[in-house]
């Protein structure tokens, strides 16, 4: 792994003729500060080369920890470090230092735009941040970053039904009970009603989330269907908003919720019947980490 992290060059303010200059290097490490978890990363070129994940207990020390972590990891001394690039819901609780280290807080709007283009190397994405709700971002290249809105349907969503209905909270079991259940004990589907597709829509596709839902209907079933509800709804505002801004070809899915396959099969399938393509960056549940240290790294290389 290399050790070239996101090593920014200053040219120092003066230097005799004839001498060699002397470039002054430091580090900036992103992070963000989220409410179940916070993430570290450093960077190389815009690539990352170091990450972290700990458990946020408190931002202060969830952001103090994460930093010591990958430091030690990648075996760099913390005076190294000139910059901490933070995001992330929990980064407003954090001062202008942490462990002696400047702090720049840097807009998550901001972070989840750089963070799509940056893990992608694209000019332009819509970017969809899928964490406890789902946020959607129109990036542009030249530096244009749009809030363009997005759906309280998230992992939160999954999380919270999954509680009132099977008494269950872990993500990781819920998604293998998923993978087993059968949504056609509980959802409608257009072939239900019309016999067949209907439009653009198949045959199979869901006319009602939850609308037939059997006696019978397990556990499992019943989780498939909450997964398959929020793949659904995500699935759906995103395709609309990529064709509303011409983005069809470059939807980018970030985030935790990013990383589950049932739901990335399942918001790219409703997005192909819209089409429009989606694709799953690697790291993508760093993006806002990522975003915010590359944020600080453009706007310090221009200055």
């Amino acid at each position: 792994m290399s050790l070239e992290i996101l090593r920014l060059l200053r040219k120092p303010l003066s230097n005799p003729p004839g001498d060699r200059v002397v470039e002054e290097v430091y580090l900036i490490v992103g992070v963000d500060v989220g409410g179940s978890f916070t993430k570290a990363v450093a960077l190389d070129a815009g690539k990352p080369v170091g990450l972290c994940t700990v458990a946020t207990t408190e931002p202060i020390a969830a952001t103090s920890g994460a930093l010591g972590k990958l430091l030690s990891e990648l075996d760099i001394p913390l005076k190294e470090v000139e910059i901490l690039a933070v995001s992330g819901a929990g980064s407003r609780f954090l001062g202008a230092r942490i462990l002696d280290v400047p702090v720049i807080k840097v807009n998550e709007i901001e972070a989840i735009g750089v963070g799509g283009l940056t893990l992608t190397g694209k000019d332009k994405a819509l970017v969809a941040s899928m964490g406890t709700g789902t946020a959607l971002v129109a990036a542009y290249k030249d530096g244009v970053i749009r809030h363009i809105g997005g759906t309280g349907v998230g992992g939160g969503t999954i999380r919270g039904l999954a509680q009132l209905i099977v008494r269950r909270v872990n993500f990781e079991l819920l998604e293998e009970m998923a993978s087993r259940g059968d949504l056609r004990k509980v959802d409608l589907t257009v072939g239900d009603i019309a016999g067949g597709p209907v439009g653009i829509v198949p045959a199979e596709a869901t006319a009602s989330n939850f609308g037939k839902v059997d006696e019978d209907a397990s556990e499992e079933d019943l989780v498939a269907a909450i997964f398959n509800m929020v793949g659904e709804v995500v699935g759906v505002v995103v395709s609309l908003a990529a064709k509303a801004y011409r983005l069809e070809e470059d939807v980018v899915l970030v985030g935790k919720l990013a990383r589950s396959r049932l739901i990335v099969e399942r918001v790219r399938d409703v997005c192909g019947l819209f089409g429009v393509k989606a694709e799953v960056p690697e790291n993508c549940d760093y993006c806002v980490a990522i975003g915010a240290a590359r944020w600080v790294q453009t706007r310090s290389a221009t200055e």
